[in-house]
């Protein structure tokens, strides 16, 4: 069980990784099921995977430093969102531990990632599968919040680089 695993199964036990599991389309479904009590406000993880984000790219940074020669372009492809979909969440079966609203049907229920239409302006689209990449970054938001010590999610993103597809131009 690596350290993703472990904070995932404190799901019950964390309020930081209960909120990085809890998608925005969780709170109206909430309200709209009485299933707020008192009026009181359901944490979702939007600003916590902006804060888990942050946290991955420091990381990715601290590993690829040095390492390669094209360090932006290296770190995006293990920070996309298609990689935290396809490979990184479903390595985890993070869906069966977010909490979403389960009636709207614009939301996928799989890993198969759909890139969003290019547009431009106000009107840019985001993949329908974006609420599960912020999952992903909202956990390692969770993590970093409840240890403060960004040397394991290090290592554990190491391991991630490991799930996706194997760059047969790049040596070991």
């Amino acid at each position: 069980m690596d350290l993703f695993e472990e904070w995932l199964n404190k799901k019950d036990e964390s309020i930081w990784v209960k909120r990085a599991l809890t998608d925005s389309s969780y709170r109206k479904y909430a309200q709209d099921h009485k299933l707020v009590k008192n009026g009181k406000e359901i944490a979702v993880n939007t600003d916590l995977g902006t804060y888990g984000d942050a946290v991955i790219k420091l990381c990715y940074l601290e590993i690829l430093l040095d390492k390669c020669e094209k360090l932006t372009k290296k770190k995006e492809e293990y920070e996309s969102d298609e990689y935290f979909v396809r490979y990184v969440a479903r390595h985890y079966g993070i869906l069966k531990y977010l909490k979403v609203d389960s009636n709207d049907q614009k939301m996928p229920k799989n890993y198969d990632y759909e890139k969003p239409k290019k547009t431009t302006g106000k009107n840019k689209k985001e993949s329908k599968h974006k609420y599960i990449a912020t999952a992903v970054e909202a956990m390692i938001g969770a993590i970093f919040k409840e240890t403060n010590d960004r040397k394991p999610i290090i290592e554990l993103l190491k391991t991630w680089m490991e799930f996706g597809p194997k760059d047969s131009n790049e040596s070991e």
